[in-house]
């Protein structure tokens, strides 16, 4: 998952889908709830990001992405800072390494978005969470990229890895960007498109529609039961 937050001092994040804004968004769809979010406060430089979990239900507002009424945005350059998360295991890949620093066609597979997220003007700098046993792979790209590379420990869960990249970003970006290295398919026009979302209403989310070919099997999995 990537998405993008707006930073204003303040930032609310639901836990129905860690990048939805607490307010309806622009355009048509239908409303999901949610009944917790965390309240992100962003103090003056040199100390740390407070963070404070609060109980309560409202909505949001699901909508598409890359909408005419965004062409006129114009995204600051060097006015983003992106999280790459690289600490997850990947135990269920059954891999001798963590999948996202498994070869694909000659290089890591984080290295991909890494470098599709460096080629943009608007990225003025890229936090990795990584295990520090990984962390070469990306130092060795220094000489390669444009942007400030920054490093943060994983944490136990996704969202305290989030949070600990969330410590080292510059406190002047206007939007953060956070991305999974496992998924190196991400292209800057996808990205360009989200950022033009998230800094119109102050967050967003890219997402794809479901593949027609996932099929659902029998539990003892003997045959397919049919496509979803």
């Amino acid at each position: 998952m990537m998405g993008f937050l707006h930073f204003n001092h303040t930032l609310t994040l639901s836990n129905f889908t860690q990048l939805c804004p607490t307010k309806p968004t622009h355009g048509t769809a239908k409303y999901s709830p949610f009944f917790s979010y965390d309240h992100i406060h962003f103090p003056s430089p040199g100390q740390k990001v407070e963070l404070r979990r609060r109980t309560r239900i409202g909505t949001c507002r699901i909508t598409c992405s890359a909408k005419a009424e965004n062409a006129s945005v114009t995204v600051q350059e060097k006015s983003v800072s992106v999280i790459l998360l690289a600490g997850g295991k990947g135990k269920r890949m059954g891999a001798s390494m963590p999948k996202q620093y498994l070869p694909l066609l000659g290089q890591p597979i984080a290295l991909f978005s890494l470098y599709t997220f460096s080629h943009m003007i608007e990225v003025k700098e890229i936090v990795v969470v990584c295990d520090p046993s990984y962390k070469d792979i990306f130092e060795e790209t220094e000489e390669k990229i444009n942007v400030d590379l920054k490093f943060a420990l994983p944490g136990k869960e996704r969202q305290d890895s989030v949070y600990s990249g969330l410590q080292e970003v510059d406190l002047n970006s206007e939007l953060v960007c956070i991305h999974d290295s496992a998924r190196p398919l991400v292209t800057s026009e996808d990205v360009e498109k989200v950022l033009k979302d998230g800094w119109m209403v102050g967050a967003a989310v890219l997402g794809v529609p479901v593949k027609a070919t996932i099929k659902e099997v029998a539990i003892n999995n003997s045959h397919f039961l049919y496509t979803l």
